[in-house]
């Protein structure tokens, strides 16, 4: 196209017979009623579309909708994608019940902009022009319109057009472009065949852009295909954007897998999802309260399903009053959090009535239960976040309680890459998340919940412990329950704030642990000897404690001490070695990989000159501290070991 688009769409709602398609037509010289029956009716059916050139030459969308109760839910596929209203109001009749109902349901979805259009000002005096337009003006007060223009206009004689005209022009310049950075996602209106071309899908994209050669997901069926062509409001164009209308042809695709209510999207973060969680308020004109379970028709984007409305906190929700819910479909559909909807119900004359609507918050398509405070407090920050991606962002990496890569974040998030980058930046700026060497992220807030674990286990260990030191960052480790990437940012802050301290080869906090009697200290000096003494060649546990005249539980009690200081080592249940015994052995470790890089269990033993019953629990050990690598019965060079030998060449 040649003319400059904004991409936002106008849309006229009002009363069946009001003049909403003869207004159209006056605006862009199109009769958007194309079908037979509704040219021989005068009586709209299906949404209309055509383009619309305003006073900057811009071109933006018009979408018609109809106005006849029957037709209520083309009317709300229609709204899905109006950015600024057209309520048309005719003057002979005033306000009617779709009146009503139409700027009812464009509030639940989220229009804010727009103007009256007062039509059919030559079929009546100025009197009752007059009339109309305070009627018009008391109906709107509270509302989005409330001080929107009210423009009388004639669709036969013309008049007033001008001044209706420069009023939507306003409206237009004070509502800004869709943003288009999010990903694709287009509710399919129509869909159809051409010979020699395939099928062709058209609709208002609810987000993100299009362009041809790209790949489109069709969620309900799994099946990729790609955009061969894009038309905008008619005319050959290689992007399509949010807030158009837009043509789309597809290879590869018959029209029937992509029926009215189908969604095209550009990823596959979008799966159908039969149970997803949303706050719905009820219409303060609905005539009683929405009972828990209610059978409703939910409508979303071009899309109506049957649910039942589970709702999650509290009792029936009274009119004008808001609650998160849970609707259970009877058909999955893949929707994405923000998206507005509208649940309806069969009315006693077997009419649907609007009964209410809100937005999507997440799409677990897990069955939730009633009044847990986890769960609302999760819907409460995300609905807060919906319209900060990163606020969202930050909400979806505390989810991940782990540490995860910007492209898993996105995929979280259900955002574009780029956005999810942007998002991170504001985060880490904010001390919101951290980014890792790794180039992963974590949320800064569970890390300091890691710390207070931490020192909590530090606390309560020191208090069933007071002899000992602490717990080795192993120990604390396994007992900390900290997702992948959380714990060794959590002991750098504990450690950094002076809450933790390292003493010797265990950790714990300032002040705590080591308060020892005279008399075990005495005990530990002789366990220490015995063990310098006997090497490679030490008597069992349970020798040594009957040697020391002590129990075995006051012997184990008093290893953990000398264990903590870094003086012994034991290496297995029934094998303790002095400290520098182990660092003699790392030391033959190192002659052995001198020599080859490479030995077995029987080379180690013989050069150590130990029992295999000492030389076997002693490499496990090694094992653990990465000098050595256990293959088969040999050991290769560990990653400590390596260290060493290339510091010595």
């Amino acid at each position: 196209m040649g003319q400059d688009r904004k991409n936002i769409m106008l849309g006229t709602a009002g009363h069946v017979d009001h003049g909403k398609t003869a207004l159209v037509k006056v605006l862009t010289g199109c009769n958007t009623d194309t079908l037979a029956v509704e040219q021989q009716r005068g009586l709209t059916i299906e949404l209309g579309f055509a383009p619309c050139q305003m006073h900057d030459d811009r071109i933006v969308g018009i979408v018609d909708v109809p106005g006849h109760v029957g037709f209520i839910r083309n009317m709300v596929a229609g709204a899905q994608g109006i950015d600024v209203v057209i309520l048309v109001v005719a003057a002979d009749d005033g306000v009617m019940p779709q009146t009503r109902e139409h700027l009812d349901i464009l509030t639940l979805m989220g229009v804010r902009h727009g103007l009256t259009a007062l039509t059919k000002t030559d079929i009546v005096d100025a009197e009752l022009s007059e009339m109309a337009r305070d009627d018009v003006r008391a109906f709107v007060a509270g509302t989005f319109l409330e001080d929107a223009p009210i423009c009388p206009v004639s669709n036969i004689t013309g008049e007033g057009f001008l001044e209706f005209m420069a009023e939507m022009n306003k409206a237009v310049d004070a509502c800004e472009s869709r943003q288009v950075d999010g990903l694709f996602r287009l509710w399919v209106e129509r869909s159809f065949s051409i010979r020699g071309f395939g099928t062709v899908v058209s609709g208002i994209p609810s987000s993100g852009r299009i362009s041809v050669g790209d790949e489109l997901l069709i969620p309900h069926t799994g099946r990729k295909a790609r955009v061969r062509g894009v038309e905008v409001y008619g005319r050959e164009s290689q992007t399509g954007m949010s807030g158009e209308c837009v043509a789309i042809n597809i290879a590869d695709i018959d029209a029937s897998d992509v029926p009215r209510g189908a969604l095209v999207c550009s990823s596959d973060v979008y799966q159908p999802a039969g149970m997803v969680e949303a706050e719905l308020k009820i219409l303060t004109s609905a005539h009683k309260a929405m009972k828990d379970y209610a059978e409703v028709h939910v409508h979303v984007g071009t899309a109506e399903v049957m649910a039942n409305v589970a709702i999650l906190q509290g009792g029936p929700i009274l009119p004008g009053e808001s609650q998160f819910v849970q609707l259970r479909m009877k058909s999955p559909l893949a929707l994405a959090p923000g998206e507005r909807f509208v649940v309806r119900a069969a009315g006693p004359s077997g009419i649907n009535t609007t009964l209410g609507g809100g937005r999507i918050l997440d799409t677990s398509d897990q069955r939730m239960r009633r009044n847990r405070p986890w769960l609302i407090e999760k819907l409460t920050a995300m609905r807060d976040a919906l319209d900060s991606p990163p606020d969202w962002a930050a909400i979806h990496l505390k989810q991940a309680a782990q540490a995860v890569t910007p492209e898993t974040l996105a995929t979280l998030a259900k955002m574009p890459l780029v956005q999810t980058g942007d998002a991170l930046k504001k985060l880490t700026a904010k001390r919101t998340a951290r980014k890792m060497p790794d180039g992963k992220f974590l949320c800064c807030e569970l890390i300091e919940q890691v710390a207070d674990a931490i020192a909590e286990t530090l606390r309560c260990f020191h208090e069933e412990n007071p002899t000992r030191g602490g717990l080795t960052r192993a120990e604390l480790n396994r007992c900390v329950t900290a997702g992948e990437g959380l714990f060794d940012p959590a002991m750098e802050a504990l450690m950094a704030a002076g809450r933790v301290e390292q003493v010797d080869m265990v950790l714990g906090l300032p002040g705590m642990g080591r308060r020892i009697s005279a008399e075990d200290s005495e005990l530990c000096r002789r366990i220490t000897e015995l063990l310098a003494s006997a090497a490679l060649a030490p008597p069992l546990p349970g020798d040594i404690a009957d040697q020391l005249g002590v129990t075995d539980e006051k012997f184990a009690e008093m290893i953990a001490v000398l264990t903590d200081q870094g003086t012994v080592v034991q290496v297995d249940r029934k094998v303790i070695l002095h400290n520098d015994t182990v660092d003699a052995a790392k030391d033959v470790v190192l002659g052995l990989f001198a020599k080859s890089t490479i030995f077995t269990t029987m080379e180690f033993r013989d050069a150590l000159g130990a029992s295999r019953k000492v030389a076997v629990p002693l490499l496990d050990h090694l094992d653990a501290l990465k000098y050595t690598v256990r293959s088969a019965n040999k050991r290769k060079v560990g990653s400590e070991a390596r260290k060493l030998l290339s510091e010595n060449q």
